[in-house]
């Protein structure tokens, strides 16, 4: 990679290109939370991250591609979030099983109160255009059956039966997520884990 970073002594590093993204990313994730889509430029993305604004199009095409993709990572690392806590919590009953979920709601929730908003100007930048929206789309279908791949598992093991095909359960825990996500931010007073266990509980057949 032909970016360098700062070492002591004045001397360059050579950074590698996975670093390079990921310093990327960061930065737009801090310059999109602060100042939103359209008033976010490359130039400021960069000189966040301690890059050229070539160290940007070495890595994404354009700024709607660099927010797509750092959508998609982070997206799906508040789906993994909440499948690992499932799974690490091993057999139990769907009332704990729903509690573990919602307790790692809430907790994502508390640790970036930003996301949200981001969230949201990202879903209707994907509303206005088609294409975007095909491809966002596309992953929002590969999450929702890793998702169900998980539930239907953890209701094996539980001895349970999911109330909704596992596709379907996946479909409402995200539906879920993101409605209650909203109403956290404009109600910050609000305290969703226990509804959100409430409502897994249902979907787990818990009653």
């Amino acid at each position: 990679m032909a970016e360098t970073g700062p070492e002591g002594g004045g001397r360059q590093r050579r950074v590698k290109r996975t670093e390079v993204r990921a310093r990327l990313l960061e930065a737009a994730e801090r310059c999109f939370a602060e100042s939103g889509y359209e008033g976010t430029s490359l130039e400021r993305i960069a000189l966040a991250a301690g890059f050229s604004k070539g160290a940007v199009y070495s890595n994404f095409a354009n700024k709607e591609e660099l927010f797509f993709a750092l959508m998609a990572d982070r997206i799906g690392e508040r789906a993994e979030s909440v499948a690992s806590a499932l799974s690490a919590a091993g057999e139990g009953s769907p009332r704990q099983l729903a509690g573990i979920a919602g307790k790692r709601f809430e907790a994502l929730v508390a640790a970036d109160p930003a996301w949200q908003r981001l969230f949201l100007e990202f879903w209707l930048h994907c509303v206005r255009n088609e294409e975007l929206r095909a491809r966002f789309a596309e992953r929002r279908r590969e999450m929702r059956r890793n998702l169900g791949a998980v539930a239907s598992e953890e209701s094996r093991k539980s001895g349970c039966r999911l109330a909704l095909s596992p596709e379907d359960a996946a479909t409402v825990f995200l539906a879920l997520s993101n409605g209650l996500g909203i109403e956290g931010l404009i109600d910050p007073e609000l305290d969703l884990e226990p509804l959100m266990g409430r409502m897994l509980e249902l979907l787990f057949g818990a009653g």
